[in-house]
């Protein structure tokens, strides 16, 4: 007997998930269905705050530690999100876009003629301390987009309600990107 898929997924209160086609683009925002999909938030926002912006200038505050991007900031990502703190910069969304893999951070820090550390490459700990930095520049209410090959996301423990899903498939074997918006709950 066949499950209703629909129902089932009803009872779980699971997020509605959406899947595009996109050509990989080192740029994730740079990817046609990535964009249009965060330029949907970007129109509602009034204060955005980016710390891997690369060369997108679409937010109000924008880092990359690459000092050849147009990023306004060229500092450590967790640096850069506890000086706007310091500013008391509050975000009605924020970007968490960073590199996917060790091997992205090692070739991102070597690209910089920097020596990356195993503390460095640790992903987990990478992200969860960038993670913690932005949660402290959101408030209720304000919504968080993540990028990459899981939907990890900020998730329940900082408060975050996930929102949307986009899945997009970019072809052969290469490794689909998860663009995952969640807001924070009271």
């Amino acid at each position: 007997m066949a499950t209703n898929i629909r129902t089932t997924m009803k009872t779980h209160n699971v997020t509605e998930m959406n899947r595009a086609f996109g050509r990989a683009n080192c740029e994730t925002f740079s990817c046609p269905p990535i964009g249009e999909w965060v330029k949907q938030f970007i129109e509602q926002s009034q204060i955005s705050v980016d710390p891997f912006a690369r060369n997108k200038t679409w937010y109000t505050w924008t880092n990359d530690l690459n000092p050849e991007t147009e990023a306004q900031f060229h500092m450590d990502a967790e640096e850069f999100l506890i000086m706007l703190k310091t500013k008391e910069v509050v975000a009605d969304l924020g970007i968490f876009d960073p590199p996917y893999s060790p091997r992205q951070i090692s070739e991102c820090y070597k690209n910089l003629g920097k020596k990356a550390t195993q503390s460095d490459t640790q992903n987990a700990h990478f992200c969860r301390r960038i993670r913690d930095a932005m949660d402290e520049l959101i408030p209720v209410g304000g919504i968080v987009l993540s990028f990459g090959w899981n939907s990890t996301g900020m998730g329940k423990a900082r408060n975050y309600e996930k929102l949307d899903i986009l899945l997009v498939n970019h072809g052969s074997t290469h490794n689909d990107t998860l663009c995952l918006a969640e807001r924070k709950a009271a």
